[in-house]
């Protein structure tokens, strides 16, 4: 009865062990887990003096909401209505040193915003997702 014990628990211990294993394999990035987030912005890289983002949209507001993407000095440097409930696109902004840029998603009556700033050896940090 007891090794019958020891080894339904050996059985049980190992199985959770696979189940760890297996769900530390299939889980995704913490940047990449799918949930519901209505602006999603992620640096792709520079091109020459560009800066390249992929902006994604999801939005159950159609007509009602606007993308806008601020830069700290230079003010507002695009703004454009949504029209459909999700849309990507590739966007390229001019690089400059100590810049900020503002990506806004004007929802309804929220605002979501991500920010980045580029550092004067151009790394690029990105501030996070604010919800207002």
């Amino acid at each position: 009865m007891k090794k019958s014990l020891i080894i339904t628990a050996g059985i049980f211990y190992f199985a959770s062990l696979a189940t760890n294993t297996v769900a530390q394999t299939v889980i995704p990035a913490s940047n990449q887990i799918d949930t519901f987030e209505p602006l999603t912005v992620r640096f792709l890289g520079s091109e020459g003096d560009y800066l390249v983002f992929r902006v994604e949209i999801k939005t159950g507001n159609v007509g009602h909401s606007i993308l806008q993407i601020d830069d700290a000095i230079e003010g507002e440097l695009y703004s454009n209505p949504i029209y459909t409930n999700s849309k990507f696109q590739v966007m390229k902004i001019e690089k400059r040193e100590n810049q900020v840029l503002d990506f806004k998603l004007i929802s309804g009556k929220k605002v979501y915003t991500k920010t980045y700033t580029t550092e004067s050896n151009n790394k690029l940090f990105q501030k996070g997702l604010a919800v207002l």
